[in-house]
């Protein structure tokens, strides 16, 4: 039997190079891609070090493009030879959330995410649902293609927010999500300011031309209220999933919180009287919605500046120690200062 090369994640601080059988089509809408580029996210680290949830023995990798190889027999929308994004986020298509429009609250994707509980994309070849595939334009090339599911994302985060022109908006957080949030905020807002303690990512911050500050530094509510003259943040967007906390502090009276970054291990305090008082709208939601098309769209327009955005492209024997540039000592799960924002491998 054929074998590929894969990074295989087996428990907290247990991903190596294995090398498996190459996957072929089993069901009717499979399709088999050869995997071109994979980008390295904030919640692959989390998984090694088991702040998200996971499943032992699999491929992680779910921000990935690939070309077509093979097909299922059910398969009529895609076809061997083209290059696709992938949506790894699996719905049923059934559950009462799915048939209400509420398909990123879907009882399936727990359990059925491309890369988290099944085999992703770091691996030379994936098998995927032909439903996940996006076909992609000639203008977007593999690199950037890799993060259309991630930018999907933070699409149907502005969906929600519905910025507008005068907002002071303040984002919590400058990794790759906070990152896309800021492009936009850029294009869109009256102003905007970001926070963050990593000096890698305070240089990318500052080589985008915004205005950032080290919450370790700084007292953050102190210098959004000065820099919004007296008001706060419109729109506070928390992109680190453990300052809650600080958003409701930094946000104008019926402002809007948008808690974005994800960490299973983190708890917040609330009081509620005072979100009551002061008419705080706290805005939950997770992943994308029906918003694949809409980041292919900005990225084949080049909307947004991603120059910065991609640290480096490196192979899949590279990937391993990949993790200690994005901050993370896989053998010991430490942490240090990163030197990367985006990391892509290209098997």
């Amino acid at each position: 039997m054929d074998k590929m090369r894969a990074l295989v994640f087996h428990e907290p601080g247990n991903i190596r190079m294995e090398h498996i059988p190459i996957p072929h089509v089993k069901e009717p809408d499979d399709v088999l891609l050869k995997i071109k580029a994979v980008g390295i996210c904030g919640s692959d680290v989390k998984i090694i070090e088991g702040k998200h949830h996971y499943k032992p023995h699999t491929v992680l990798g779910h921000e990935f493009c690939g070309e077509i190889v093979e097909v299922g027999s059910h398969v009529k929308h895609m076809k061997v030879g083209d290059r696709v994004a992938v949506d790894n986020n699996i719905r049923c298509g059934f559950c009462d959330f799915c048939r209400m429009g509420l398909t990123s609250q879907c009882v399936d994707i727990k359990t059925s995410a491309l890369g988290v509980m099944r085999d992703g994309g770091y691996a030379e070849y994936t098998l995927v649902p032909e439903k996940q595939c996006f076909v992609l334009p000639d203008d977007i090339d593999d690199v950037l293609a890799t993060q259309v599911e991630t930018l999907a994302t933070v699409v149907n985060g502005m969906n929600t927010l519905l910025m507008l022109p005068y907002d002071y908006v303040l984002i919590l957080g400058f990794g790759p999500i906070g990152y896309l949030f800021a492009q936009f905020a850029k294009n869109i807002a009256a102003k905007v300011a970001v926070t963050e303690i990593d000096p890698f990512r305070i240089s990318v911050a500052r080589e985008c031309g915004l205005t950032v500050w080290n919450p370790k530094e700084v007292d953050v509510v102190e210098k959004i209220t000065e820099f919004t003259y007296g008001r706060k943040a419109d729109i506070v967007v928390e992109a680190t999933g453990n300052a809650l906390e600080q958003a409701l502090k930094c946000v104008t009276p019926g402002g809007k919180v948008l808690p974005f970054g994800m960490d299973s291990s983190i708890q917040a305090t609330v009081v509620p009287n005072e979100v009551t008082r002061w008419a705080t709208k706290i805005l939950g939601l997770y992943l994308g919605q029906n918003t694949m098309v809409p980041s292919i769209r900005i990225y084949k327009e080049n909307r947004i500046n991603m120059k910065p955005f991609f640290t480096k492209v490196i192979t899949l024997e590279e990937g391993l120690g990949a993790f200690d540039s994005l901050g993370l000592d896989i053998n010991t799960l430490n942490h240090h200062p990163k030197s990367a924002m985006k990391i892509v491998m290209q098997p």
